[in-house]
């Protein structure tokens, strides 16, 4: 007799968590990139600034002879009393001719910005919530998989034909089968499939991506509005906006001192409208009413 052959389900976790990850960092790298309008940069100024942005949560200009003002990354060679850089050495990341060996003078000869009070990258703040909604999307796919197991019946050879008929009853949605005690007892079936808390599991996801999202000064509509109090709304809606214009106040501080100590005129602007808050739609809608009321419109 020859041995059945067998199949392996070859399945691995790593490997699906590294792939939910990269989706995720690039779906919040490029909202990222298209929340800010760069003034009187080139393309690829723009992309190198934010790229570094992103990364590294700061930047330097200075100026450098056929070129004008460079942008470009730095290591700080030394503090003043407040614990502001005074020094930095620019790094040639391309090994590119004319970048300044020697150190320069900060608000003299460069000029560096941040995105952030904290000076940190965007990315760090990032990374966490990713690797979070990684683990939930973990969850979320082992529940679906479970989902996906069929009904496992032990029966004998013998018993196989009555199994399958009392099984295609039940499939046609029979309402009432019919079955001997031995045969209800050779037909066992195994719910293999767990608790059915997909719902849950999505709103927990949709709350973490509503909380980078903010964080991101994005506007976001994951959070089910209609189970929070109006206050919380606004709060919400005020830390989008105060998440917004604090990268805008920092590099707008940047772009200043570009102009006053390299001579080069640069501006940002964020991309996102500010967020307005609830009570400025009831009352909108409040007089929109008394405005049909007065004239005898519909309501």
């Amino acid at each position: 007799m020859s041995k059945s052959k067998k199949y392996y389900y070859t399945y691995s976790a790593e490997e699906l968590f590294t792939k939910i990850k990269t989706v995720y960092n690039n779906k919040y790298y490029n909202l990222f990139m298209n929340s800010l309008k760069w003034n009187n940069l080139t393309k690829e100024e723009e992309d190198y600034i934010m790229r570094k942005l992103w990364s590294m949560g700061t930047i330097a200009a200075f100026n450098m002879k056929d070129f004008g003002t460079v942008y470009a990354p730095y290591a700080v060679q030394g503090y003043g009393l407040y614990d502001v850089p005074t020094d930095i050495n620019i790094i040639n990341e391309r090994n590119i001719p004319g970048f300044p060996i020697n150190p320069l003078k900060v608000n003299k000869d460069a000029v560096i910005g941040y995105i952030q009070r904290n000076k940190k990258p965007i990315r760090d703040i990032v990374d966490y919530y990713v690797t979070r909604l990684a683990q939930v999307e973990m969850v979320i796919n082992t529940n679906l998989e479970l989902q996906k197991i069929p009904f496992l019946i032990g029966i004998s050879d013998t018993d196989t034909k009555n199994a399958q008929e009392i099984v295609n009853k039940i499939l046609n949605n029979e309402v009432v089968v019919f079955a001997n005690m031995e045969e209800i007892n050779q037909v066992k079936a195994l719910v293999n499939g767990a608790p059915y808390i997909l719902d849950k599991l999505y709103l927990f996801k949709n709350n973490l991506e509503s909380e980078l999202l903010t964080y991101l000064g994005i506007d976001n509509s994951q959070i089910d509005v209609d189970k929070l109090a109006v206050d919380q709304i606004n709060a919400n809606n005020q830390m989008i906006n105060n998440n917004s214009q604090g990268y805008i106040n920092e590099l707008t501080k940047w772009c200043e001192d570009v102009k006053k100590y390299l001579g080069t005129e640069i501006s940002v602007e964020t991309t996102q409208e500010p967020v307005e808050s609830i009570h400025q739609d009831m009352d909108h809608s409040k007089s929109n009413m008394e405005d049909k009321s007065e004239t005898g419109g519909t309501l």
